[in-house]
């Protein structure tokens, strides 16, 4: 007698994490953001998710990886980032252990997208959760510019972490008492800064650049209730943006949009450049003349934006660069590990931080800066592969978001590094594999096109 069949409920009922997919379990880790934030985990969590996943994926493997080139590079990294152990110091090991978690998680989640995500299905996946940590942000920063809720309360872990701990440390008191903003220290722009669920301002306005032109490309591919919602999230973003009072993320903001304007209208293409180089001359001239007339206006417009506006902001960053810039010899090939703290400043304050590369340089030396930087490189490469190859409007239009995303976060991290907040890194590693994947994933009819090294 043949054995019988599983009743149809039985092979949908699937327990998540468990017994679904990767694409799923990003789905599902997204959704849980605003607990994992009021646990006061979600700075934790990730690299934890980031190995369970991996030895998931290779027991079902059966061990078999496939590596691109980004993914050897983000090893790498991870690699190279373990040589400051030898001389960190003591008192800051939790930081680089921390910073070490990160960097290697970061390589786990490219190596299992790239491994993971094959199909189109899979990869709407992905960019869904990506959009549901989207929608989160906007609605944390309505709830507390409409003055629904401004206050703050002590996270789970809060209730369980030494009050001592929480004093002496700002990374553990930012996630033992959570709120979604603050009222401003210091007179500037507006007098409240937003960091919705992200660790500080700085954080959350990185993740609005990268997800603004994400959700405003979902929005132009929709119709009717659903493209307003999405125009109601880019708001949102854009509000949050603007409330996190980060001035060097708003010029990166309008720095991206000439270039969305001009890869929008395809003016890029072979019979419009010399019209693009004819333009981009007359803009260069024009710049050139209008430096010469009003040069003086300029400079105070710079120096009131810049300097006057909070200025003990900008005289921090100065001395922050000026000391690392100071120290960075002393270990420039493999860098000092972790930031080295100034006398009489705070340890978010010090040496190495407050650049992605310049930050780099430091804590890693010119190898890690130039492992970071071929990172980047790569996945620049695929994106404008991307740019480059013949598209439907569903993908062609993608690229355009994420060279306009990339554009502007690069520009950002000019003035911060972003490998702090997981609420960051997650959004940054999943963009940066669903660049990796997306022609493959589309190229439904020919699954045979990408390769990979496989290792055993």
């Amino acid at each position: 007698m043949a054995p019988s069949s599983p009743a149809p409920w039985a092979e949908r009922a699937r327990i998540p994490f468990v017994s679904t997919s990767f694409a799923h379990n990003l789905v599902y880790y997204a959704l849980l953001w605003p607990v994992w934030w009021a646990l006061g985990i979600e700075q934790l969590l990730l690299p934890f998710f980031a190995l369970y996943e991996l030895f998931r994926f290779l027991i079902r493997a059966d061990w078999r990886v496939q590596l691109n080139s980004t993914a050897v590079i983000a090893i790498l990294l991870a690699i190279w980032w373990l040589v400051p152990i030898f001389w960190v110091d003591r008192d800051f090991l939790d930081i680089y252990l921390k910073e070490t978690a990160t960097i290697w998680s970061q390589a786990i989640i490219l190596i299992l997208i790239y491994n993971c995500i094959k199909t189109r299905r899979e990869w709407w996946l992905i960019v869904r959760a990506l959009t549901i940590l989207a929608v989160y942000m906007a609605i944390a920063g309505f709830i507390y510019l409409s003055g629904l809720w401004r206050g703050s309360f002590t996270s789970g872990i809060g209730f369980v972490l030494p009050q001592s701990l929480i004093d002496g440390s700002a990374f553990f008191s930012s996630i033992a008492i959570r709120t979604f903003g603050s009222q401003s220290d210091e007179v500037g722009l507006f007098v409240i800064r937003l960091r919705g669920l992200s660790l500080e301002f700085s954080s959350l306005s990185m993740v609005c650049l990268l997800l603004i032109p994400l959700i405003h490309w979902r929005m132009i591919l929709s119709r009717g209730v659903a493209r307003i919602l999405f125009a109601g999230v880019a708001l949102g973003l854009f509000a949050c943006l603007l409330f996190t009072e980060s001035r060097i993320s708003y010029v990166a903001f309008v720095a991206a949009i000439p270039l969305y304007v001009v890869l929008r209208w395809g003016l890029l293409r072979g019979h419009n450049r010399p019209l693009i180089i004819a333009l981009m001359l007359a803009a260069m001239g024009a710049a050139v003349l209008l430096g010469y007339i009003a040069h003086g206006l300029i400079f105070d417009t710079l120096e009131a934006t810049f300097v006057d506006l909070r200025p003990s902001s900008w005289l921090v960053r100065f001395n922050i660069y000026v000391v690392t810039l100071q120290l960075l010899p002393d270990h420039l090939i493999a860098g000092w590990g972790v930031p080295v703290r100034i006398p009489g400043g705070g340890s978010i304050y010090a040496a190495g931080t407050h650049s992605s590369y310049l930050g780099t340089l430091f804590q890693h030396g010119i190898v890690g800066l130039g492992l970071y930087l071929g990172l980047w490189i790569s996945i620049w490469q695929a994106v404008i592969r991307g740019l480059r190859r013949p598209a439907g409007r569903e993908l062609g239009s993608f690229w355009i978001a994420l060279a306009v995303a990339f554009l502007a976060f690069n520009i950002r991290e000019i003035a911060d590094a972003w490998w702090w907040d997981q609420s960051l890194t997650f959004v940054v590693w999943v963009m940066w594999g669903a660049a990796l994947v997306a022609n493959r994933c589309f190229a439904a009819d020919d699954p045979g096109t990408w390769g990979g090294l496989s290792v055993r």
